[in-house]
């Protein structure tokens, strides 16, 4: 049963409209005829698409390289384009090449799509928007300026769109895609043989090898899963958390409650400006993990001695690799 205290936070519609304004999906107009509404996290996931585009497209044009073959034509202009391109150097030597090697630069473009898009979603969902136009509204309205109240149409075009599991869930989606078709691209049908740990053969391990194929296929789709929970229920957790402690400002209605709430309030907003980025981050990782263990080639030779073990022993082959 929840205490009183969180019972009478949840009850107010309007007390956690406002607190929760980030994280909630809402509905800002339907498409006539197709029945389709577009809320904020669409617009959110559109916002932060175009946002990837077209830093990256001023990033690249400050790093083309020129013809005159002197060193100005290989350095980056400005920072903003340094900096980028650093964090583009460092998720591809730091965390994509340890574990995708010569193949790294074939598929660097799609884990830096997927790293700054989660960034950049994770960190539009901390600006205030809603709140500073309801600000501004409000604002406006007590100079005798006729503006619609905060909870106006234009106050929920803002948010996570990382908190909500759908958008979650669809970058899982394409990054098992990812991880099945670089995996039959690299390895071809032989990719397959890494849903089947034991062979068919004899009769009676068919049983065994069958359930294991079951697991194994289980087990990838539950490594995507995975990824769109963790995701989702971080972004969700922390605004749920500042929610309830704003909420507690409006519960009991005290200036030392209030200056202690918003206090704590600023800590944690900075805690999840670093969570933010973290999750971007073990999101790239994870899906590069993934990848990599379905796209690695098992050549003969890697096996070779592995195999010979099995086979004579380990003491015949330590000799042989002794002589």
């Amino acid at each position: 049963m929840l205490s009183p205290m969180v019972t009478l936070i949840l009850a107010s519609d309007e007390m956690m409209d406002r607190a929760m304004g980030h994280v909630l999906p809402y509905t800002l107009f339907e498409i006539p005829g197709l029945g389709i509404s577009f809320t904020n996290h669409m617009f959110m996931v559109l916002t932060a698409s175009v946002l990837v585009y077209v830093v990256f497209a001023y990033t690249a044009r400050q790093t083309r390289t020129g013809t005159t073959k002197s060193l100005d034509d290989y350095t980056t202009d400005g920072k903003f384009a340094q900096f980028f391109e650093t964090i583009c150097q460092f998720i591809r030597d730091n965390v994509v090449k340890p574990q995708l090697g010569g193949m790294t630069d074939r598929y660097i473009p799609y884990i830096w799509t997927v790293f700054f898009f989660i960034m950049f979603s994770n960190l539009l969902g901390m600006i205030p928007i809603g709140s500073i136009v309801g600000g501004i509204a409000f604002a406006l309205n007590g100079m005798g300026i006729s503006i619609p109240q905060y909870h106006g149409w234009y106050a929920h075009w803002w948010g996570t769109s990382t908190g909500n599991i759908a958008v979650t869930s669809a970058l899982a989606s394409v990054s098992l895609v990812a991880i099945i078709g670089i995996g039959i691209r690299e390895q071809g049908t032989k990719y397959f043989a890494h849903f089947a740990p034991v062979p068919f053969k004899p009769i009676g391990m068919a049983p065994v090898a069958l359930l294991l194929v079951a697991l194994e296929i289980i087990g990838l789709l539950v490594k995507c899963g995975v990824l769109a929970m963790r995701l989702f229920g971080v972004m969700v957790g922390g605004h749920l958390v500042i929610g309830v402690m704003l909420g507690m400002i409006f519960l009991f209605g005290s200036y030392i409650v209030g200056v202690g709430m918003v206090l704590l309030t600023l800590g944690l907003s900075i805690l999840e400006l670093f969570i933010a980025l973290l999750q971007a981050f073990i999101f790239t990782f994870l899906t590069t993990l993934f990848i990599a263990a379905g796209a690695a080639h098992h050549e003969h030779d890697e096996h070779h001695d592995h195999d010979d073990e099995l086979e004579h022993g380990v003491e015949p082959v330590a000799a042989e690799a002794h002589a």
